[in-house]
């Protein structure tokens, strides 16, 4: 007998063993094995087990050292998956294999329990209409046939609750529900709801900061079958599930569920699409405000969409909204009128959220006088100031690559004084203190979430308590407000987060504006504050209606005129090397290989950081469908030259 092993190494291609033996008849596909690789003992998994080996004749094949599994431990549609994945984008199947299946030889299946308890506590209030329509429309649909539904409605229209009710349903059925959040915060305020609900023992929560003994527990009592809602971030779609019934996305629009720091590269919704069908499983999105690439599956008839109108009972309220300038008296960085109502918020012992994107752009070039940001005259993106090797100090615009001195004049208030601006959350806190002294302050971002003795723990508490006056946050803070009892909240430089290489940026600062306004309509007395130099570089009308309907359209126009997903598909490749030289050699021979089959190709764009040790740039690559599946081979099998590295990223969600 003879097999084939695939290793968690980025080579795409399996290798060919003899079987000994003992194990003859032991030895699965999908089954995991030590075999010798180089010169070392190596975990691997079997691809395809046969009698015939494809060795060349006169070589001998090394024999495989030990069988792990004595059953594979993810199930059928192991295999289907992996290659959905590596069609849709991109990477080495044994990576791919292997981000489904954990290599660590540890991870067993247990015994599942002998006996469940299970017991769904179901609340007890009047629905919505809305509510009552979108649970009597998923029950009746036919058992074990794929539904995708999106529930959209603003915050306070019961879409959570009516997907806890339909993943109680599942549950009390012996079936697995899945429900995903963004990032580790919504895991950790879901879970304590769905806990009181379900029952701590049939709860799962899984995600990247958990123990691994947790993770081990849980994923063979998913791999067993055990009933249970699974509450994760977007890893939780890998488990490896036997009889999946439900799978719920919150917050839908998210860029969260978009996967590529990392391999294998995937997006949860593309993938969940894959899984639900597999399985036969209900599949329900929910958002305030949905994403372009979900409203058009909606539009094609891919996905049903029902809609959530009517506020839960005492929910009911219509914030104030205002736009002021980013500048004022007392403070480069808060105008009086934000001030003025932060001190009201003080004197009421009520809690604040200040909203700074502060991602990238911390060298902005700005306007002395009116706080107007320097923009590309090719493409009218915001500028960032570099200090490089070949062209010295200047501005670069990182959304086309257009370079430009520093000498620059306002196009606002004709000024000639400019300033590079840096800073973020850290900058505004400092800001406050000198302002506010005797005020409680607390950071909510990524920084402040690394450890768990971070104030960003403390802050995500205060929120829900109102135990601190005034949170700062980026826009993390904003996917944090279920529950919350903030009354103020305010997005403090707009330009920033419309102005940035990624095409998506007019949409992510439209649906971060709905979700503080949808969460600011649940209480008494919100209000919402936005600073903008410009006020006219993004329509506030639907945000002022409350119409996100309207927005979505205007940015479907957009990307439509301009050619971006979800009307085209997108590929982008970084290229990292520490001779210039090289860098732009392979960067042109990737341009040449992949233009024949795009629609565009755009850059290169220089992207490093100060901190990189090897200069960077990336391309991007516009197709169509007939053409998408090809260029993906292309890029995807491109072998970059000595001491050059590239990243391929399908439908790339991280541009900076």
């Amino acid at each position: 007998m003879f097999c084939k092993v695939v290793f968690d190494v980025p080579l795409d291609r399996d290798f060919d063993y003899a079987v000994p033996a003992e194990l003859e008849g032991k030895i699965l596909a999908g089954a995991r094995v030590t075999a010798p690789f180089g010169r070392v003992l190596t975990g691997g998994m079997v691809t395809q087990v046969t009698e015939i080996s494809a060795a060349p004749e006169g070589i001998v094949l090394k024999e495989i050292a030990s069988l792990i599994d004595k059953r594979p431990i993810f199930g059928s549609d192991l295999f289907p998956l992996a290659r959905f994945m590596k069609s849709r984008w991109g990477g080495p199947i044994g990576q791919i294999l292997f981000a489904l299946v954990p290599p660590q030889p540890y991870f067993k299946l247990d015994t599942p329990p002998a006996a469940l308890h299970i017991d769904v506590k179901t609340p007890k209030f009047t629905l919505t209409p809305s509510q009552e329509n979108a649970l009597q429309t998923v029950r009746a649909f036919p058992a074990y046939k794929f539904h995708p539904v999106l529930l959209n409605g603003p915050a306070y229209t019961g879409k959570t609750e009516t997907i806890l009710r339909l993943a109680g349903d599942v549950l009390s059925g012996y079936g697995q529900a899945l429900i995903t959040v963004p990032d580790v915060v919504g895991a950790r305020q879901l879970i304590t709801e769905a806990e009181a609900r379900f029952g701590a023992d049939n709860v799962f929560c899984w995600h990247s900061k958990m123990l691994i003994s947790k993770k081990k527990k849980y994923f063979s009592a998913v791999s067993n079958g055990v009933p249970c809602v699974v509450v994760a971030t977007r890893s939780g779609a890998l488990l490896p599930f036997k009889n999946l019934r439900l799978a719920a996305v919150l917050d839908e629009e998210d860029d969260n569920y978009k996967q590529e720091e990392n391999k294998p590269y995937y997006h949860l919704r593309d993938l969940l699409m894959f899984r639900a069908e597999m399985h036969g499983a209900a599949l329900l999105f929910a958002s305030g405000s949905p994403s372009a690439e979900m409203l058009k599956r909606v539009q094609t008839g891919e996905v049903k969409q029902l809609d959530f109108k009517e506020p839960v009972p005492g929910r009911a309220f219509t914030p104030q909204i205002k736009i002021t300038d980013k500048k004022g008296e007392k403070s480069k960085f808060l105008s009086d009128f934000l001030l003025s109502e932060l001190a009201e918020n003080l004197r009421r012992k009520e809690t604040s959220l200040l909203i700074l994107n502060r991602r990238g752009y911390a060298n902005a070039y700005y306007c002395l006088n009116c706080g107007a940001y320097a923009k590309c005259k090719k493409c009218g993106a915001i500028l960032a100031r570099e200090n490089t090797p070949e062209a010295g100090d200047i501005l670069i615009c990182k959304k086309c690559g257009h370079k430009e001195t520093l000498e620059q004049k306002c196009p606002k208030c004709q000024n000639l004084i400019f300033k590079s601006r840096g800073g973020g959350t850290q900058k505004i806190v400092t800001e406050l203190t000198k302002i506010f002294p005797k005020a409680k302050l607390l950071r909510l971002e990524s920084d402040t979430m690394k450890t768990k003795s971070g104030q960003g723990f403390e802050a995500l508490d205060a929120l829900k308590t109102g135990n601190a006056d005034i949170i700062v946050g980026t826009r993390m803070a904003s996917g944090a407000l279920r529950g919350a009892k903030v009354t103020l909240a305010a997005v403090l430089d707009a330009e920033l987060e419309l102005d940035s290489p990624d095409f998506r940026a007019s949409e992510k600062f439209g649906q971060t504006l709905f979700s503080l306004r949808g969460h600011l309509s649940g209480i008494k007395g919100g209000r919402l504050i936005i600073q903008a130099a410009d006020k006219e570089a993004y329509d506030y009308s639907p945000l002022l209606a409350g119409d996100y309907t309207a927005a979505a359209e205007t940015e479907t126009l957009l990307r439509e005129s301009f050619s971006y997903p979800p009307f085209v598909h997108l590929f982008k490749v970084v290229i990292k090397a520490k001779d210039t030289e090289a860098l732009n050699a392979e960067t042109a021979r990737l341009k040449h290989l992949g233009a024949k089959l795009s629609l565009e190709v755009l850059g290169p764009v220089w992207c490093a950081k100060k901190t990189d040790t090897l200069k960077k740039q990336y391309l991007l690559f516009k197709t169509d469908d007939a053409r998408r599946a090809e260029l993906l081979a292309e890029l995807d099998s491109f072998i970059p030259a000595k001491k050059v590295i590239i990243k391929l990223s399908a439908d790339p969600y991280d541009f900076y």
